[in-house]
């Protein structure tokens, strides 16, 4: 494009340059001028169609919205209104200058100031004229005195002449129409004489009048010579005008004769100025527009690079290069971008690199605490959840994943569960300022935890957060306590089983000594002391039983059975009971290797207390279902009316813990114990809707 600008300028300054040459009438490229305007016309042509090409690719630009297009618009805009203004300008001040111009060649003064030199070199010719005449007519008189003397006129005739004052003098017979004597030294022309001028002589005597021979102009004229008898003559003279006489008088002529012309073409030349005038002003406009927009598109192809880098560096990439166009404040500017983005990419490459660094020991970080299988929990200074392990949501029993980011200061309230957890938090936060950890008790939604926790408030460059060490000592706890009670209840059920039965005989011995000694009401008392005495040994003995079976371990055989068909058997037995019970059985058989004779005291255990819990609803009801879970055989007892209470949630399965007024508090301990010898493991909870359910967990048959 570039190229074609440049021959398109080269054009239309030699064309212009023509045009100009050929305005001139004297000019050898006058004759062309028509073909000069073809050739501007055809280059405007060119011009326009590069136009138009411009204009609609600007338009086609804005309308997709193409980033620049808007600039790019405003600067032709502006450029344009730059390049028309000044020619349209020009070009009305030019046309007015040269019509006014024009006028003021043909205007009144001058004509009359022609028109009065033409009369004065007409007066200065009449008078040489009159001065040749007054010069020949001496020569007259002597011819015609000769023809009184009937001389011969033809040798009268030099005789009269006056030498050097003629050049040319004749003598013409009016009868013959020829000449009979001539005086030529310098050959001239001899002129004629028609019937009209004859006739004219014969009336005026004389002829006079003016020519031009070889550039001179002379004076000529008739004089008529009579011949009394004869024919009768004329005497026909010519004498030159005085130079610069003759030199004003063709000049005032010449001037006259083109002021003639030029008013005659007065609006033909005004045409002809205007048109040259508009040709030149349209290739000036039309140039000056593809030359604008050409440079508009120039001026912001760098604005346009320097945006689709900037728009790539805000994307991320760094690897764009602006090529530099020029070497001027945008090439400079262009190579800042470029080193900017070059420094970008160094940098982007360091902070990836640091990125990965962090992200590797984030990750190993993230293994070891995955790894732990203490619970280890972030809090930020105003208590937000940052970060957590798989640890912490085992031990806690639910998932921490809903409450990252929220304050634990807030969950209490939320729900029951995120109360309870919320109690947990304070407690072990307090320990921050302790140098020994805290025991907790929490209610997990499964099962009553004892949890033992550790907070460490973290250094100011950290946000001033809290790290908290959670571990569940539950199991340990709980075989400590067992482990405990288990001696008690040996020892216990030794020292309490031997003087039973002692007890017992002794009643009975007095009973059958003296029921036949004593009157009637005295044998009452005693029947009545020794039944008392005897139940209440009987009630001994199935204590001590009791816990005899809670601390020896109990002797099972394992056989392959249908957990669904042994629910279902005991299920049996406590049909027509005041509760309803309800099953839902999974569809496939769920093996487990279990002792028969166990397995039917845990079921009537927990189906005779949540019976019993269920009492106090006025439609007491249990529900019992069976499923797979997590590859566990699951056994869920759910009863509605009465639920666990917090004491029992923490210590069910302690021996002596019970919320029963007649429970003796070891039917859970025994029930935990024989469902532990099967590898499975109990829970207990309560329903949000009220009631308590009691979930089993048993490993599957291999």
């Amino acid at each position: 494009m570039r190229r074609f600008l440049l021959a398109a300028a080269l054009a239309a300054v030699a064309l212009l340059y023509g045009l100009t040459v050929a305005t001139g009438s004297s000019s050898s490229l006058s004759d062309y001028f028509w073909w000069i305007i073809a050739l501007c016309v055809l280059l405007l042509l060119v011009l326009s169609v590069v136009l138009i090409r411009y204009v609609l690719l600007l338009m086609r630009e804005s309308r997709r919205g193409i980033f620049g297009s808007q600039i790019a618009q405003r600067l032709s805009g502006m450029f344009t209104l730059v390049a028309v203004l000044p020619a349209v300008f020009l070009f009305g001040v030019s046309a007015q200058f040269i019509s006014g111009t024009i006028n003021s060649w043909f205007g009144n003064d001058t004509r009359e100031a022609l028109e009065r030199s033409l009369n004065l070199s007409k007066s200065a010719l009449s008078l040489a004229v009159d001065n040749a005449v007054s010069h020949a007519t001496p020569i007259q008189i002597d011819l015609i005195s000769a023809s009184s003397l009937e001389r011969d006129l033809g040798e009268a005739l030099p005789a009269a002449t006056n030498a050097g004052e003629f050049p040319q003098l004749a003598l013409f017979n009016l009868h013959t129409d020829k000449f009979e004597k001539s005086i030529n030294p310098q050959q001239l022309a001899q002129p004629g004489l028609s019937e009209a001028e004859q006739e004219t002589l014969q009336q005026s005597g004389s002829l006079r009048s003016l020519t031009d021979i070889g550039g001179v102009l002379y004076a000529q004229g008739w004089l008529l010579v009579g011949n009394a008898g004869g024919p009768e003559y004329a005497l026909f003279f010519r004498q030159p005008i005085p130079q610069d006489v003759a030199q004003d008088a063709t000049l005032i002529e010449a001037a006259r004769a083109k002021y003639a012309e030029l008013s005659y073409s007065k609006q033909g030349l005004q045409t002809f100025f205007l048109v040259t005038l508009m040709v030149a002003s349209l290739l000036a406009i039309f140039l000056a527009l593809v030359m604008a927009l050409y440079f508009a598109r120039r001026f912001v192809e760098p604005v346009l690079s320097l945006a689709e880098g900037a728009r790539a560096v805000a994307q991320g990439d760094f690897s764009q290069t602006r090529p530099v166009f020029r070497n001027d404040e945008f090439g400079r500017l262009t190579q800042l971008f470029n080193h900017m983005t070059e420094q970008l990419a160094i940098a982007k490459e360091a902070d990836e690199r640091n990125r990965i660094q962090q992200e590797a020991a984030r990750h190993y970080l993230e293994c070891v605490l995955e790894s732990l299988t203490t619970g280890v929990i972030t809090l930020d200074a105003a208590g937000r959840l940052k970060t957590f392990n798989k640890a912490a949501e085992r031990i806690l029993g639910i998932s921490l994943v809903p409450l990252w980011g929220s304050n634990w200061h807030d969950w209490s309230g939320q729900s029951p569960q995120q109360t309870l957890l919320a109690e947990v938090f304070a407690a072990i936060e307090a320990s921050a300022d302790a140098a020994k950890p805290v025991q907790v008790e929490y209610a997990a939604p499964d099962d009553a935890r004892i949890l033992l926790g550790k907070a460490t408030v973290l250094p100011e460059d950290n946000d001033n957060g809290v790290v908290m060490v959670i571990d569940d000592i539950t199991v340990l706890m709980r075989a400590q306590k067992e482990a405990a009670w288990g001696e008690v209840a040996k020892r216990l059920a030794h020292e309490i089983r031997n003087p039973l039965t002692p007890i017992q005989l002794s009643a009975e011995r007095l009973a059958w000594k003296l029921h036949d000694k004593l009157d009637e009401a005295d044998a009452q008392i005693l029947n009545r002391s020794t039944d008392t005495i005897v139940k209440q040994v009987a009630a001994l003995k199935e204590m001590v039983e009791a816990f005899r079976n809670y601390a020896r371990a109990p002797s099972l055989s394992f056989e392959k059975h249908d957990l669904n068909r042994l629910v279902e058997d005991v299920l049996l037995l406590y049909e027509g009971s005041a509760c309803t019970f309800s099953a839902k059985f999974s569809n496939i058989a769920l093996w487990v290797a279990a002792d028969t004779t166990a397995v039917r005291q845990v079921l009537h255990n927990i189906f005779k207390n949540a019976a019993e819990a269920a009492e106090e609803d006025e439609a007491p009801a249990v529900s019992v279902e069976t499923q797979t879970e997590g590859g566990q055989i699951v056994l869920s007892v759910c009863n509605n009316g009465k639920g666990f209470s917090k004491e029992m949630l923490h210590n069910a399965f302690e021996p002596y813990v019970t919320d029963k007024p007649n429970g003796t508090g070891l039917g859970l301990p025994v029930v935990k114990k024989i469902i532990e010898e099967h590898g499975g493991r109990i829970s207990l909870s309560n329903q949000s809707s009220g009631g308590a359910c009691v979930r089993i967990s048993l490993p599957p048959h291999p």
